[in-house]
């Protein structure tokens, strides 16, 4: 019986065991699937998150590569409605971009036709607005240049594989690029532009000039040409009064015209200098015979010192250094009255000094500091004494400074001034002077009188007023009015030297002159121009001239342009 009992109890232990084990099984293996199922969920999470990780990758690299394809081809390339079409093509190809489109303002850029770019549907859901904005799935980029809206960049993007922050991120970049390249190519074309109404206004500037040049210089001929036949005839005193009041008029009237036109051609940028060898000692020759007299005339005396030896021959625009030379000295005889006005020239290794001494009336020390400025003048009231435009030391100045020059004054108010001129000018080589473009020497072979000369000009009066002045050498010349004229006029009959003027109608000068050369005529055929600039003296030699007569000119100027060319 106890035997049974022991059975009875070992059997209950070993049931409750056995449960007891059942109940441990379960809750283990209860928490073995609980495990299963969280290592189940991190491995989806960790799966998402890498396919998220590539998602993103990839993204970035698609438009790293746009950025650095497309701000290459922005840099090296007009930007054009091809380059931007390729610019959205590229973007429709990113991963999570559906659609893209592009709005620009008219007219931006004249290499941009069209205003809008890219997918039409888009077009109806752009705004223009000055901030990024999101509506749905679609973003909006505005383009700012300058801090204004030039337009627009629209994107449809594809949600849950990249964070639209991102996808924002990643396009302002894009943005940024497109409105660079925009800003970029609206600041050259706006430079262009600029380069070209530059251009459109000098060419402008120059054709005025030209054109003012010939026709103030035209009647001015006119007047002094007629002034000096006049001289030539039989006049009572009170003619001679009236006509050196007529001279002296149009005298003035020539310097007014001169300095006007210079400054005008400096002020345009026209001016040029035209470098040749040229003789100091000459200018000197020169200018005692224009001012001697006038010194005379006023009881001063004017005379030039050499402080040390001038080289024979210097290399300048004689022309121009002519003009300072007279501008200055014809400013210290006006203002002088008593003493003396003193031309010193020294030459160092500096260059050419001269220096224009006076003992005149001085410059007041407040008029110094604008001395050199354009219509400036000491005295600008109403009753100032002495008659001028104002420009001749500006003009003075400048030429001055086109040579790379100093010019610079001292005064004392009634004691007197000293203008100082350096010119860095080299030594020359004369040349040995010729007479034509064979290099012949000259060499006169028959009077004038026997010379046969063709005068051409469209001008009634320039004509007469050739002729007569012809007519003091014993030369009778035939006229033409046009070019073509001219040509008939040469087919007929043989001439030692033709004065050609250069604009007129039909055919100007420069044709007629190009076609006289084709057709062989050899002899020298100088122009008769009121052109002064540059390019127009340029012309006349390209063209075939030989030598240039600036109107206004006097009997002595055609003598000269005579026995210089014909032999």
């Amino acid at each position: 019986m106890s035997e049974d009992s022991a059975l009875q109890r070992k059997l209950i232990r070993e049931k409750a065991a056995r449960q007891e084990a059942e109940q441990l099984l379960e809750q283990k293996s209860l928490e073995l699937y609980r495990l299963n199922q969280k290592l189940s969920v991190a491995l989806t999470h960790l799966e998402l998150k890498s396919e998220y990780d590539i998602s993103k990758l990839e993204f970035n690299h698609q438009v790293d590569h746009a950025l650095i394809q497309f701000g290459s081809a922005f840099l090296s390339h007009t930007l054009d409605d091809r380059l931007l079409n390729r610019l959205l093509d590229r973007l429709r190809h990113a991963s999570v971009i559906l659609r893209a489109g592009l709005s620009l303002n008219s007219g931006l850029l004249n290499s941009i036709r069209s205003s809008w770019f890219g997918d039409s549907m888009l077009q109806r859901k752009i705004h223009q607005f000055h901030l990024v904005c999101w509506h749905d799935n679609f973003l909006s980029l505005p383009l700012l240049v300058d801090g204004e809206s030039v337009g627009a960049l629209l994107l449809e993007v594809e949600h849950g594989m990249v964070e639209r922050e991102y996808i924002e991120e990643q396009m302002l970049l894009v943005r940024d690029l497109l409105a660079s390249a925009l800003t970029r190519q609206i600041r050259a074309e706006e430079t262009i532009d600029a380069r070209q109404r530059a251009e459109a206004s000098e060419r402008a500037t120059k054709e005025f000039v030209a054109m003012i040049n010939h026709e103030l210089r035209t009647p001015l001929n006119g007047l002094l040409g007629n002034a000096e036949l006049l001289a030539s005839t039989s006049l009572d005193s009170h003619q001679q009064q009236f006509l050196s009041n007529l001279v002296h008029s149009g005298e003035l009237l020539r310097v007014i015209i001169n300095d006007l036109l210079d400054f005008s051609k400096i002020s345009a940028g026209v001016m040029a200098l035209i470098v040749a060898p040229f003789d100091w000692h000459d200018l000197e020759r020169i200018m005692l015979g224009i001012f001697t007299p006038k010194a005379t005339e006023k009881a001063i005396q004017f005379v030039i010192e050499q402080r040390t030896v001038i080289p024979q021959c210097l290399m300048g625009d004689q022309e121009r250094i002519s003009q300072i030379l007279v501008n200055l000295i014809g400013n210290a005889i006006k203002f002088t009255h008593t003493g003396m006005v003193k031309l010193v020239v020294s030459y160092t290794d500096d260059g050419l000094e001269f220096q224009v001494q006076d003992t005149g009336v001085g410059i007041p020390s407040s008029a110094l500091a604008t001395l050199f400025d354009p219509f400036v003048q000491a005295d600008r009231s109403t009753k100032r004494h002495y008659e001028g435009s104002g420009l001749g030391l500006a003009i003075c100045h400048n030429l001055v400074s086109l040579m790379k020059g100093q010019l610079d004054c001292q005064s004392v108010e009634n004691v007197g001034s000293t203008f100082r001129v350096l010119l860095p000018l080299r030594r020359g080589s004369k040349p040995v002077k010729r007479n034509n473009k064979s290099g012949q020497l000259n060499e006169r072979l028959k009077p004038l009188s026997e010379l046969k000369v063709l005068v051409v000009d469209d001008i009634r009066m320039n004509q007469i007023i050739v002729q007569e002045m012809l007519k003091k050498f014993g030369i009778t010349p035939d006229t033409s009015y046009t070019g073509l004229e001219a040509l008939s006029a040469v087919e007929g009959d043989r001439y030692d030297l033709i004065f050609m003027d250069c604009r007129m109608p039909e055919m100007d000068g420069f044709e007629a002159t190009e076609r006289l050369r084709s057709l062989g005529y050899g002899m020298p055929i100088i122009a008769i121009t009121a052109g002064t600039t540059l390019e127009e003296r340029k012309r006349c030699i390209v063209c075939g001239m030989n030598d240039i007569l600036t109107k206004p000119y006097t009997a002595a100027d055609l003598e000269k342009m005579i026995r210089k060319w014909v032999r």
